[in-house]
């Protein structure tokens, strides 16, 4: 049948079937890009808020960076307190020192003074002065400090054993270390 037709008719129509085949063929590659697009439209509202929150996350790490700096420096800083506070727990106080010297004292003895020092965190030698009633009262002293338990050394000078009696001594005791 196509025999029948006119040349130049027969030109018009193929181009017309040809107009009609690209018009459906942009017609379904354009179905296709717009169901793609609604398909892949979820994914891609997805990913985008997954960005914001990265986004964030990446803005507040330079604030908890510098947040982890201060408070990196406020616990160094606390562990050297606790460091001299578990230091001071090993060492004797000196009201407690003073109170066990006091302890020793008796009616024949008068203590006046006490000279006690720290170097380093570490005791010095205790002076003490005062007032013995006889030279045996203060020999009696002399032994009540050696026989106490964290007395390590007692200093007496002879000179302080010149007199008979109302002696004004200075002796030197050296405390035990704590272990």
């Amino acid at each position: 049948m196509i025999n029948l037709i006119p040349s130049s008719a027969k030109r018009s129509i193929a181009f017309e079937y040809w107009v009609r085949v690209a018009s459906v063929g942009i017609l379904v590659l354009c179905g296709i890009l717009v169901t793609s697009t609604l398909l892949l439209l979820p994914v891609y509202v997805r990913i985008h808020s997954h960005i914001k929150a990265y986004e964030a996350v990446a803005g507040q790490a330079p604030e908890k960076a510098s947040e982890y700096s201060l408070s990196s420096a406020t616990l160094i800083q606390a562990g050297i307190q606790a460091r001299l506070l578990l230091g001071l727990k090993d060492q004797q106080s000196f009201s407690s020192i003073i109170d066990m010297l006091e302890n020793l004292e008796n009616s024949s003895i008068s203590i006046t003074s006490f000279n006690l020092a720290k170097s380093g965190g570490e005791l010095q030698p205790i002076e003490i002065t005062g007032k013995a009633l006889t030279r045996q009262a203060l020999a009696d002293f002399r032994e009540a400090l050696l026989g106490h338990e964290a007395i390590d050394t007692v200093f007496l000078p002879i000179s302080n054993l010149a007199q008979d009696r109302d002696i004004s001594f200075t002796v030197t005791i050296t405390l035990k270390k704590p272990e």
